[in-house]
Parts: C-alpha cells; sequence; structure tokens
C-alpha cells in the first residue's frame, strides 16, 4: 500500500509539473507572437516612407537571446526580485526536507515525506507567482513616467540614447535596476535595443519587447520615435487602469480557488504533525487505504478544475 501511496504522490507532481509547463509554453508563444507582430508593423511604418526616396532601408536586427551565465534559475529568481544563486533554492529545500521529516517521524510512515514535499512545492511557487506579478505591476506603472521624461528629453533635441540614459537616472527601483542594467550592456558595445532586450528577458514582459522594438525601429531606420513612445505611454496608463480594476473584480474567485486548493492538503499535513494518532487508523486500515487513495484522486481532480477556473477569468 504505502509503493500505491509512493506512485500516486509522484504522479500528483507529475501533473502539476505537466500543468506549469503547458502554461508557461503557451504564454511565451503568445507574447512571441505579439512581439513578432508589433516588430513587422513598425518595420513597415517606418520602412515604407523611406524606401521612396533612400532606397532598401536596412531591417532590424534579430534580438540576442543570449542570458547571462549563471544557475538555471537565476532568471526566476531576478523575475521574483530575489537574490540569485543558490541560497534561496537551498533555504526552500531544506524548509521542506525538515518538514517532510518532522511528518513522517511524527506518523511512523514514509508515504508522508512526498506528499509535504509537493504541498511545499506548491507553497513556495505561490509565493514566487506573487513576488513576480507585484514586481511586474511595479515596473509597469514605472514605464509610463519614464517613457513621459524619454519624450520630453527627446523633444528638446537630445539624441535617443542620451534621453534614455538621463531618464534612466530620474527612475526609482525596482525599474532602475533593470535599466542601469541596459546602460551596462551599451557601453559593452550592444546597441541601445538590444540591450534593453537582453536586460529585460528573465522579466518577460510585454511592454519592455515592445518597447525595444520602438527602440530598434527609431535608431536603425528613423522617424518620429518620440510619438509613438508618447501613445505607448497613454495606453499603458489606461490597460493598467483596466487590469487594476479587473483584478480587483476577480481578486476573490482567484483567491478563492487556491484557498480551495491548498486549505485540504495543508490541513491535513498539520493535523499529522499535531495528533498523529488521529490518522493512524488511515494509515494502517485497508477502509483507511482506500479513503485515502480517493482523497488524493479527487485533490487532483478538483486542483485542476479549480486551474481552469482561475486561468479562464
Amino acid at each position: 500500500m504505502v509503493t500505491v501511496l509512493l506512485l500516486c504522490s509522484a504522479a500528483l507532481v507529475l501533473v502539476a509539473l505537466a500543468v506549469g509547463l503547458w502554461s508557461s509554453a503557451s504564454a511565451r508563444e503568445q507574447r512571441r507572437l505579439s512581439t513578432q507582430h508589433a516588430e513587422q508593423r513598425l518595420t513597415r511604418a517606418y520602412s515604407a516612407p523611406r524606401l521612396a526616396g533612400l532606397g532598401d532601408a536596412p531591417a532590424p536586427m534579430p534580438v540576442s537571446s543570449a542570458v547571462p551565465a549563471g544557475a538555471p534559475w537565476d532568471a526566476l529568481m531576478r523575475r521574483a526580485a530575489l537574490p540569485t544563486g543558490w541560497r534561496v533554492p537551498l533555504l526552500i529545500l531544506a524548509g521542506a526536507a525538515l518538514l517532510a521529516w518532522i511528518t513522517a517521524a511524527r506518523l511512523g510512515t514514509a508515504w508522508a515525506v512526498p506528499i509535504v514535499l509537493v504541498l511545499s512545492a506548491l507553497a513556495s511557487g505561490f509565493w514566487i507567482s506573487r513576488r513576480i506579478s507585484r514586481l511586474q505591476s511595479k515596473l509597469l506603472r514605472q514605464l509610463p513616467d519614464f517613457l513621459d521624461n524619454l519624450v520630453r528629453l527627446a523633444a528638446l533635441g537630445n539624441s535617443l540614447q542620451m534621453a534614455f540614459q538621463t531618464s534612466a537616472a530620474q527612475v526609482p527601483m525596482p525599474l532602475r535596476g533593470l535599466l542601469d542594467t541596459t546602460l551596462s550592456y551599451t557601453r559593452s558595445g550592444l546597441d541601445l535595443d538590444r540591450a534593453l532586450a537582453q536586460a529585460a528577458q528573465p522579466y518577460r514582459l510585454e511592454a519592455l519587447n515592445v518597447l525595444s522594438v520602438v527602440l530598434g525601429v527609431s535608431v536603425r531606420i528613423g522617424g518620429r520615435a518620440d510619438q509613438i513612445l508618447q501613445r505607448m505611454a497613454d495606453f499603458m496608463r489606461d490597460l493598467d487602469q483596466a487590469q487594476q480594476e479587473l483584478m480587483a473584480t476577480t481578486s476573490e474567485t482567484r483567491m478563492s480557488a487556491w484557498v480551495l486548493g491548498l486549505l485540504p492538503p495543508i490541513s491535513a499535513v498539520l493535523m499529522a504533525i499535531t495528533s498523529p494518532d488521529f490518522f493512524q487508523p488511515i494509515i494502517h486500515e485497508p477502509l483507511g487505504h482506500k479513503l485515502l487513495l480517493w482523497a488524493l484522486g479527487l485533490e487532483m481532480i478538483g486542483g485542476f478544475l479549480l486551474y481552469r477556473l482561475a486561468k479562464s477569468i
């Protein structure tokens, strides 16, 4: 019976990983298509008037996909405003292992270890996703003011690179860190649009990708980039206001989905730690084994349905 429980726990881990990979893959493909579409429209808009008098205009150079060397999860840590390296993952693993050991020692069986590890992974994922959402919201709220300063300095006669550097010095964190990284890449020889795209790659924000495309087209082809940047700033303010209203409307449903999905297993683990005698019949009796298997199956189905409900909003 312990083997069956371990297999069910492993299946739960695989299902959670598959759902995460599926959602992240679809989101990455949507961002890639949106950026490609915006780049094509901007290229046609700028190159069409210039082809008549200047011949073939150079096409925007592709953005480098290289990322700074480091641990595989460094991009995720930067996106969540956490220190890169091994410290945070090791702390999370140590905490999960300690909690799993305490639970297994209290219950007297090893089948609790994978379940506690899965719950710890879900709780850590929820915590990291909340930090990512907050950081992305801060970046999107700071971008319109940065674009306003950029447009104002460009309208005064400064070059786009100089206006970008001056505006970056007036921006608070966390956007200041991203812009400082962009300027450090430009000092190493990268063009401004490539440097911005590479610095913004860990954050996975479509607005930054579009901004890098606009800067690249303006630097290589020319045109009134200040008008496009001003429209971007106005659009981002309207979009942020609409997103805040949508978040306020749907926050109760999304939070309810998280609570309903995590409350039963977390409550069971806490009860098993505090009162192990209460769970002894479930572990040692055949009827308890069946009830536990049914509970795991229903939890998997309910978690998936709640996930689909939260993603559809």
